[in-house]
């Protein structure tokens, strides 16, 4: 099991594509190698939903939900209501996204 502790990466404030992108590059190294993965938000501030684009929701283009809910943890958020939506719009978007692959 991999620990990712966000504010030791990134600092307390969680609000960039960039930083996003940084933690979205942890979480796939641990993924790819087999790891559970648990993303911890203890210290961080402020987590807005353009970061969590980045880093969580990017992960549904190559992992499958089944996959991410097994394998990733996501702790220490003072607020997990943009995280759901943010997972919401992904599952949706992959989803359809990958449909419309199957078809062309």
């Amino acid at each position: 099991m991999e620990r990712i502790i966000v504010y030791e990466l990134l600092g307390n404030l969680a609000v960039s594509n960039n930083d996003g992108e940084i933690l979205h590059t942890e979480i796939e190294k641990a993924l790819v190698s087999g790891s559970r993965v648990i993303v911890d938000f203890n210290g961080v501030d402020v987590v807005i939903a353009q970061f969590l684009n980045a880093a969580i929701a990017a992960l549904y283009e190559n992992h499958g939900s089944e996959e991410l809910k097994e394998k990733l943890v996501i702790t220490g958020l003072k607020s997990t209501d943009s995280l759901r939506k943010v997972i919401a719009r992904a599952k949706s978007f992959y989803v359809n996204e990958k449909g419309k692959k199957l078809y062309r």
